[in-house]
């Protein structure tokens, strides 16, 4: 026998309602994996800003001198510059016994991508330049 109780599948609207559910679902779980891969492509430029500036910091009085002056350059999509400038010491011993500082400041600048804001890192020490014997 045939039973006519009038469940014979899903509605339409049913359907759409699922539909609704089922995208609205997707888009969240594509949103957050969008968020966390971006956040990983941030940290990993930081890390290369920062791998950058420690390794121009610590060229700075091996690889160039220590003189006043500003150095500039471009890697790897990374804007780079080199700022030496004397430190003003108090005087507390003789001139001849004391060693020269200077302060040693890299700036280095980058863009995300083409409509990602610039960002930019700072690193500041002072070095060093002990008197000629």
């Amino acid at each position: 026998m045939d039973r006519d109780d009038g469940s014979h599948g899903f509605t339409l609207i049913e359907t759409l309602v699922a539909l609704i559910i089922f995208v609205a679902c997707y888009l969240m779980i594509y949103q957050t994996v969008a968020l966390g891969w971006r956040g990983v492509q941030v940290a990993h430029a930081e890390t290369a800003a920062l791998r950058l500036a420690q390794s121009r910091l610590a060229a700075a009085g091996v690889e160039q001198p220590l003189q006043d002056g500003r150095q500039t350059g471009r890697t790897e999509g990374f804007d780079w510059s080199v700022q030496v400038r004397p430190y003003a010491q108090p005087e507390i011993a003789a001139p001849a016994q004391r060693p020269t500082g200077y302060w040693v400041t890299v700036d280095v600048n980058w863009r995300e991508g083409p409509l990602r804001r610039a960002r930019s890192l700072q690193l500041s020490t002072l070095k060093l330049k002990s008197p000629p014997r």
